[in-house]
């Protein structure tokens, strides 16, 4: 390993978007661990190892909503000002990507309603960390989005008392038109990302509570199942 590929905490710490503090409990949690220790006992990181490490999107934001692991700043959306900025300039990113020409403004669409809903959703009501998760990858062609949220079943079950798992309410999500009344016409948009999607060649794996849903083009049927771990709030990855 060469040396000059060897960063200190502090700089690992600033590409990262965290606290030193951060990386010193990441490291006790094994989540990411230093490289070697420098003879004057200084924790040091390889620079490709943070890179890597930045680029598990979907890690990242899976260890925020199950395990309240800090998450890059750069990938944080504290309210939906924030949101439509970065959303805007992904639009920008992606409008440039010659291939993606003919579906970009819809990946864009299917983000903007997903993390406009967490938004909308949690309205003053954020049960601890409120804003969302929001990156993008264009290598390997994803856009991930996560919030902390009460997630579709406690959302839905105001409106819909006789709803009783978190599969039931996915599915009501995605195919049933509910009220124009606030706060049930705040759901709706997720109809659209289900024709979006079936449309065009875009996936969609969303989940919430103890469900998810997997979404692919020409999908005439929900594939909805029970996932592996529960966690309130929702988590969803766009591939493209």
């Amino acid at each position: 390993m060469a040396e000059q590929d060897l960063i200190t905490i502090s700089e690992a710490a600033e590409i990262l978007g965290v606290s030193i503090d951060t990386l010193r409990r990441w490291d006790k949690k094994g989540k990411l661990s230093p490289v070697k220790t420098s003879d004057a006992g200084y924790r040091l990181y390889n620079r490709s190892q943070i890179e890597l490490f930045l680029n598990d999107l979907f890690g990242l934001a899976k260890d925020w909503v199950l395990k309240s692991f800090e998450i890059p700043s750069k990938f944080y959306c504290s309210n939906s000002a924030v949101f439509q900025t970065k959303l805007i300039q992904m639009q920008d990113f992606l409008g440039g990507v010659k291939e993606l020409s003919p579906i970009f403004p819809l990946l864009v669409a299917v983000a903007g309603e997903i993390g406009n809903n967490s938004f909308d959703h949690n309205l003053g009501n954020w049960p601890d960390t409120p804003g969302i998760f929001f990156a993008y990858d264009i290598h390997k062609r994803n856009i991930v989005l996560a919030d902390r949220g009460l997630g579709v079943f406690t959302t839905l079950k105001r409106v819909k008392p006789e709803l009783n798992t978190d599969e039931e309410a996915l599915r009501v999500a995605f195919t049933e038109i509910l009220s124009g009344r606030a706060p049930e016409s705040r759901g709706n948009g997720l109809k659209f990302v289900r024709k979006i999607v079936a449309e065009n060649p875009i996936g969609l794996l969303f989940q919430t509570g103890n469900a998810e849903l997997v979404l692919t083009k020409d999908s005439d049927v929900l594939d909805l199942k029970p996932s592996i771990e529960s966690f309130r709030g929702c988590l969803a990855l766009i591939t493209f």
